[in-house]
């Protein structure tokens, strides 16, 4: 076989390695089922956080407070604290949470709401609510949005509040509820009555924090409300009814959440920034230095949620490959006694492998590639996957579920892999690849390495923006 022919067929196999989770059998595509690891969502109360997984149940973590916030059966004098996720007895198919300072909530697939904490050591139905599409939490009250934009407040017996055609509401640190109606007008609460923020027009999103409240605007400008005495920002004012201003130096924000020291803004590049009183190190910049002005928040990038509580010192994010990131006061999820003053990854499983810290793109013919399972780290070695690019060959694959192997046609030729055997069959000639398939949440991944050295197309690694660039032109 001469190297021309051997260099084919070594792209051939790779390609068809990369592929065993988009199958032909008889025929009849099929998807390989997805994996459970990962976050789905995440929530922060006042000394604990949430998160869901992609099972749709519920995982706590942080002080139980002697009040069941952790929802494992466990309250009073001899509830433990917990270093780790643990999951939330008896709840299932949830797809939404939250949390205050001494309570969680939880919305599920029916709109039905549940809670626990505030004495209560496992999840209970709130009874009287249905149709629920958003819930938050204060440090007394919780709150839910009914889907005709009703507002309910979620004591014992749920009370419906004045609000109209309500689209979010946040609650702080003082109980100072906030609410953002459909047509982008705000709402508060002054002594049992509504009363509108009339500075405020074309806002998308709202968070309450510790004595200041902050609006987003639909041109991406972040507005500041309520006491500053924290200085939380700069030009300060500090008269308690202050009229909204706007922070100065943070632009293109698409997402705002509060901690009790400040603002947590996500910005259109997906790098999240932060300011403000920086006690619990939930600026997530290395130290406990406060910030009057917007700064980055180290190790972080293409972040798709992140999560604040305005009764408490600690932030989280969520990143687009489902991996959750922590810092700030409190039990951070990541096994340690107390306090990060940088984000730290939270695994979802024991099994998870360890995520690069900058996630790696892939650009075929300069378009960038998608995947349901971001690249890893196993062994030290950075894997990645390429199913997109198999999907655009169109190769016939006939899988085996006993022997989990596969057989690939492509015109003449005939290639053989078995999941985790280094050896693959090409016509018959066995060639051995660098290393085996690795099968993670039901996608194959391999080397970026091997696909340097295997694919025969131009393969280039950008470290400026963590890309490898491969051109099969």
């Amino acid at each position: 076989m001469n190297i021309k022919k051997r260099r084919i067929l070594l792209k051939l196999v790779m390609l068809l390695t990369l592929a065993l989770t988009y199958m032909v059998i008889s025929g009849t595509t099929i998807q390989a089922e997805e994996g459970m690891n990962g976050w789905k969502d995440i929530a922060v109360g006042g000394s604990f956080s949430l998160g869901i997984k992609q099972d749709g149940t519920v995982w706590a973590w942080g002080e139980n407070n002697r009040l069941g916030v952790l929802g494992n059966g466990e309250q009073g004098e001899e509830a433990l604290n917990t270093k780790i996720p643990t999951k939330v007895s008896g709840l299932e198919n949830v797809k939404a949470i939250a949390g205050g300072a001494s309570r969680a909530l939880a919305i599920k697939n029916d709109g039905t709401v549940w809670t626990w904490g505030s004495q209560k050591a496992l999840p209970v139905q709130i009874q009287g609510l249905s149709h629920i599409v958003q819930i938050a939490g204060d440090w007394t009250h919780s709150f839910a949005i009914q889907d005709d934009g009703t507002l309910w407040e979620c004591s014992n017996t749920p009370v419906r509040l004045e609000f109209k055609n309500v689209v979010s509401a946040s609650s702080g640190y003082g109980n100072n509820l906030i609410v953002l109606e459909k047509d982008g007008s705000v709402w508060t609460r002054r002594s049992g009555k509504s009363l509108q923020i009339k500075e405020l027009s074309e806002i998308t999103k709202i968070a309450a924090g510790g004595l200041e409240s902050y609006a987003l605007k639909k041109d991406g400008t972040v507005w500041v409300f309520g006491s500053s005495g924290q200085g939380v920002v700069a030009d300060k004012d500090t008269a308690n009814a202050a009229p909204p201003r706007k922070i100065k130096d943070i632009q293109d924000v698409i997402d705002i959440q509060a901690t009790a020291g400040g603002p947590l803004f996500l910005k259109k590049d997906r790098t999240v920034w932060a300011s403000g009183d920086n006690r619990g190190g939930q600026l997530g910049i290395g130290s406990y230095e406060n910030s009057d002005v917007p700064v980055q928040v180290k190790g972080v990038q293409k972040i798709n949620k992140i999560a604040a509580q305005g009764t408490g010192f600690r932030s989280m994010a969520l990143r687009e490959d489902g991996t959750l990131w922590s810092w700030g006061g409190g039990y951070s999820g990541d096994g340690t006694e107390w306090y990060r003053t940088v984000p730290v990854w939270i695994k979802s499983s024991d099994s998870d492998f360890t995520p690069p810290n900058e996630l790696i793109s892939i650009q075929l013919d300069g378009s960038t590639l998608s995947f349901a399972q971001q690249p890893v780290i196993v062994n030290g070695t950075t894997l990645v996957p390429l199913r997109k690019i198999f999907e655009s060959l169109g190769v016939t694959v006939y899988w085996d579920e006993n022997t989990s192997t596969v057989t690939a046609t492509k015109g003449k030729h005939t290639i053989i892999l078995t999941n985790g055997n280094p050896i693959a069959k090409v016509n018959e000639q066995s060639i051995e690849l660098e290393t085996p398939p690795t099968v993670i949440s039901g996608s194959i991944l391999v080397p970026v390495r091997f696909i340097g050295e295997s694919l025969g197309a131009n393969v280039q690694w950008n470290p400026q923006t963590s890309t490898v660039e491969i051109s099969t032109k």
